[in-house]
């Protein structure tokens, strides 16, 4: 399962000073909720909620939708395995490359697995789950609302599991929390994990219609999210406004990297309507291991996307972070590759 993780900083020591592996914005201001814990780490002496009731109250106000469509978990991953598990033995349809979790997840739970994304798949059967990471990871790319809205109305015998982890991260429209209301073939993922930057924390919620989230509930270990996570989350809901840089300006200065990247002889970059992004290095460079040569000779970490279905270790994928930071990443790789 861990193998389709990004931030392995853990495994260079103190070698990484600057991390561009993980999806997360490495610079948001934590001071606020850094307090708040601290003056609150009472909570520890107390178990917490059996489930985050609390919370999931808190969010179905934040999100305008009735409490019974909302359940925190442990992080996303969390969410797809408790998917996963919920409709075993489905067929799942999980178009490449994408988070491969879905896949791992899937296989425990001895799922049919079919990685097309046509229509065309009368063999998988009714019982069909369509897993969408939008934005994808680790392309950056997202799906038109109308196109998945289409999908949606149009097959209702199929369930569709859209991940919207990175939705905080894109100026795209996406399916919002009322649009459960509307389908409840339905079941979107969030991410505050993302949404805040605390990866740490392993905190995120379902949206989904009540009869779904209601069979989750039943297949979930309790006390499954921390005293401390909840905690924060109460908090972040309440205070987190201003977390992440204006998206307007943290798209731009993305855009901007990818087309520095974009500029260096020997490495090919995709499009990206998110702050992170899909790279190529070529045959004429394919001598240089990136990844590598970046954390020995620089100290830069970049998420090498061989565990990614399809893709091999020739892909990378980088987070933008600070203009500088930036800068001092493609002067990096500038210079590896001249």
């Amino acid at each position: 399962m861990t193998r389709g993780r990004g931030d392995d900083a853990y495994r260079y020591g103190k070698k990484i000073k600057l991390d561009f592996s993980a999806n997360v914005y490495n610079h948001a201001d934590l001071t606020g909720l850094q307090q708040h814990l601290a003056a609150n780490m009472d909570c520890i002496r107390r178990y917490p909620e059996p489930e985050a009731y609390e919370l999931e109250w808190k969010l179905s106000e934040y999100l305008d939708i009735p409490r019974e469509y909302v359940m925190v978990t442990n992080g996303c991953t969390e969410a797809i395995y408790l998917l996963a598990q919920l409709y075993r033995g489905f067929a799942s349809v999980i178009p490449q490359p994408t988070f491969s979790e879905y896949a791992n997840a899937c296989r425990i739970h001895k799922h049919i697995i079919s990685y097309e994304n046509t229509d065309s798949l009368s063999h998988l059967g009714e019982d069909r789950i369509y897993w969408l990471c939008n934005p994808n990871n680790p392309s950056g790319n997202v799906l038109m609302k109308g196109f998945m809205d289409y999908m949606v109305r149009s097959h209702r015998q199929y369930m569709y599991i859209v991940d919207q982890s990175f939705e905080h991260y894109t100026k795209s429209k996406l399916f919002t929390p009322h649009d459960i209301l509307q389908h409840p073939n339905l079941i979107v993922l969030h991410s505050m994990t993302q949404q805040y930057a605390v990866p740490g924390l392993r905190l995120g919620y379902i949206t989904a219609s009540p009869s779904v989230i209601n069979r989750l509930r039943s297949k979930r270990h309790p006390w499954s999210v921390s005293s401390v996570a909840i905690t924060a989350g109460l908090y972040l809901l309440q205070h987190g406004q201003g977390i992440l840089p204006a998206m307007d300006d943290y798209l731009g200065e993305a855009e901007r990297l990818r087309t520095a990247l974009k500029d260096i002889p020997g490495i090919r970059m995709f499009e990206s309507k998110s702050t992170f992004m899909l790279g190529f290095v070529e045959d004429t460079a394919k001598n240089i291991d990136l990844k590598q040569s970046l954390i020995q000779q620089y100290g830069i970490l970049i998420r090498d996307c061989s565990t990614f279905e399809g893709l091999t270790s020739d892909y990378f994928r980088v987070m933008a972070q600070l203009p500088e930071e930036n800068d001092q990443l493609v002067a990096a790789i500038r210079e590896l590759l001249s």
